[in-house]
């Protein structure tokens, strides 16, 4: 019996071992990549037998931290208005009985469906006829609008005890500050996983800035690093920017990283907390 308790646990222990080298190698090969000088970049070699800054200097001497501002106060406006505006939404689908609310709420569904593909040519026409093409509010308005958050928040208002409301309504409180002051604190957790997933999305974002954002000094991150790539492959630069790629990249990947590893015990459990009916 201990034996094959042990062996069960040697078992788990290689199988976990061998999932986090799969994981983190490519990120070990791409911190190595950038402490690489230019010219070998190509060596394969999981010990370089030189190590450099100058790639990092390389990357914060050119547009790489505007763009790095510019995919931080994106990813910052996102979050809160899509916090904002799916916390309303959600609560009222949840809190609140409507005609027409479930075939609404079967809409938002459904849209989850459609790709992110398909949805770029009427957003880019939308913000064509306002003119906010290559701002940041052509990128911000469409991400914000996000289903899945609404979908989240919306479990986590379903799930609170109408009692709590009836009280409140009883001490003259209104429907907005049932909102604010009965169901916001509640579903706190919630709100933290959808904003998470909120900057995460808008962090990661290619599509919709590559086609909203036309000047090289808006671009986000995503986007300036496959600028400098295509740049690379038109012959426009004569030196390689390959070592200002792969700082640029470790340098995008910072925040994200210390962002999941603060957030990481509320972002799971929001997620798991809105998904059990209590």
């Amino acid at each position: 019996m201990i034996a094959e308790r042990l062996s069960s646990r040697v078992v788990r222990a290689v199988v976990v071992v061998l999932l986090v080298v799969v994981i983190a190698f490519p990120l070990y090969w791409l911190v190595i990549s950038s402490l690489k000088p230019s010219t070998l970049l190509g060596e394969v070699s999981l010990i370089p037998s030189q190590l450099t800054l100058d790639n990092y200097r390389a990357a914060l001497a050119g547009p790489i931290p505007g763009w790095m501002l510019n995919t931080i106060g994106i990813a910052l406006c996102t979050t809160a208005l899509g916090v904002t505006v799916a916390s309303l939404a959600a609560f009222g689908f949840a809190r609140y009985r409507f005609r027409g609310r479930t075939i609404l709420f079967g809409i938002v569904l459904a849209s989850l469906a459609i790709p992110e593909y398909a949805l770029v040519l009427p957003q880019f026409t939308i913000m064509r006829q306002f003119g906010l093409l290559n701002t940041w509010a052509a990128v911000i308005l469409p991400l914000a609008a996000n289903a899945l958050v609404l979908f989240l928040l919306r479990q986590y208002f379903a799930q609170l005890p109408e009692e709590l409301f009836d009280a409140a309504r009883l001490d003259g409180a209104g429907e907005l500050r049932l909102f604010w002051t009965v169901a916001v604190p509640l579903v706190r957790p919630g709100l933290g996983a959808a904003a998470l997933l909120l900057f995460l999305n808008a962090w990661n974002a290619y599509l919709l800035p590559l086609v909203m954002l036309t000047s090289s000094d808006q671009f986000t991150m995503p986007i300036g690093l496959a600028f400098l790539h295509s740049q690379l492959n038109f012959s426009i630069v004569e030196e390689s920017p390959w070592g200002a790629i792969t700082a640029g990249t470790v340098i995008s990947t910072v925040p994200l990283i210390v962002c999941l590893l603060v957030m990481q015990r509320h972002f799971i459990g929001g997620l798991t907390a809105g998904a059990v009916k209590s």
